[in-house]
């Protein structure tokens, strides 16, 4: 008997169905966009496994009998089961791929920026689930609870895939405007005679600040104000206080971009020509459970974000520039090229070729 039933397929029962509502085998095949020979020969299997007439053929058509009746229910609720399974799938294949992603709060919006306006990697596109970094972050990722970091230290573990995503290059200290340190000649010497704000990204622990390596180094007595993942609360901090803030990577530059009551000095080529000073690098931790399709994707994207930002700083710092000193506009007479009049420009200045108004 269940070899029988195994016959009563999705098609079979819909031309039951059809039949039952339609009573017409033509309008069945229309309906289904099937033949009527396909349709007789579902009827013809339905009384075979059934064992039954089940329709009564009439001049305008089929008339359902009574068991026909009776079943009809069950078989519209078996179509209705094979639907939501349908349904279910289509559904599933339609739904974003969703990441969680644990970062940093300079780089959350880059990753939430690069993952849903640039990924075109995974069909029905990416849903990205951002937590905060915290000391977990490695424990988590090592055991599935989440897929994807970013730190300054290789993870190092076997079901975590490590990928570089770029170097830090650029170095900063920021104080509130008009403080000292701003002045200095040598500030990342000077700076190590005020009490210092830090971002302790990615450090585990008690683990050091390369700045606290330094001062070690130096053996010098350093007075850390502040240490906190967040960049933006260290440019707040310094805005209020005496204390100077200690900012790496141009993925810093955002948060003081912009803003009156902070200053900054740029200390990259002190830093980097420091021996004692380390410079790191960025790197995207992937669960192995990630799809790699979507791993390179955002290696990619995340290190051309990284560029973009080096740039964006590059640019604006080499467009600023001290504005060219006011010269005299000709050998004979003192006056300044503002003020330079037409006969003068006329009789020598031209001449010489030496006015600049």
């Amino acid at each position: 008997m269940l070899k029988q039933v195994s016959r009563l397929d999705y098609f079979t029962l819909q031309v039951f169905i059809g039949l039952v509502e339609l009573k017409n085998g033509s309008a069945v095949a229309e309906k289904l966009t099937t033949t009527q020979s396909k349709v007789s020969r579902a009827l013809t299997t339905l009384r075979d496994v059934l064992g039954d007439e089940l329709f009564i053929r009439q001049k305008y058509g089929f008339e359902p009998n009574q068991v026909a009746l009776k079943i009809t229910p069950m078989v519209q609720t078996i179509l209705q089961q094979f639907d939501k399974i349908i349904d279910t799938t289509l559904v599933k294949k339609e739904t974003a791929y969703e990441l969680t992603f644990a970062a940093n709060e300079h780089w959350s919006l880059m990753v939430l920026n690069c993952i849903q306006q640039s990924c075109r990697c995974v069909g029905g596109g990416v849903y990205v689930n951002v937590q905060p970094w915290s000391e977990t972050v490695s424990q988590r990722l090592c055991q599935g609870k989440i897929d994807c970091s970013i730190s300054i230290e290789p993870v190092n573990h076997a079901m975590v895939n490590d990928s570089k995503i770029g170097d830090i290059t650029h170095f900063f200290i920021v104080a509130k405007t008009g403080h000292p340190i701003l002045k200095s000649s040598q500030p990342l010497t000077d700076l190590l005679g005020y009490k210092i704000a830090l971002v302790n990204s990615n450090l585990q622990g008690h683990q050091m600040h390369r700045i606290e390596e330094y001062a070690q180094a130096k053996d010098i007595d350093i007075k850390v104000a502040l240490k906190c993942p967040s960049v933006r609360m260290v440019v707040d901090h310094v805005s209020m206080t005496d204390d100077v803030g200690v900012l790496v990577s141009a993925m810093s530059y955002y948060y003081f971009e912009n803003r009156k009551d902070v200053d900054f000095i740029d200390i990259s080529d002190e830093w980097r020509s420091t021996p004692e000073l380390t410079s790191d690098s960025y790197y995207l931790h992937s669960h192995q459970s990630v799809l790699p399709s979507m791993v390179n994707c955002l290696r990619n994207l995340l290190g051309d974000k990284l560029v973009e930002m080096q740039n964006h700083y590059d640019n604006i710092s080499t467009s600023i520039s001290p504005p060219e000193p006011i010269t005299t506009c000709c050998t004979h007479k003192s006056c300044t090229a503002l003020e330079c009049d037409p006969d003068c420009q006329q009789r020598a200045c031209i001449e010489a070729s030496e006015c600049t108004a």
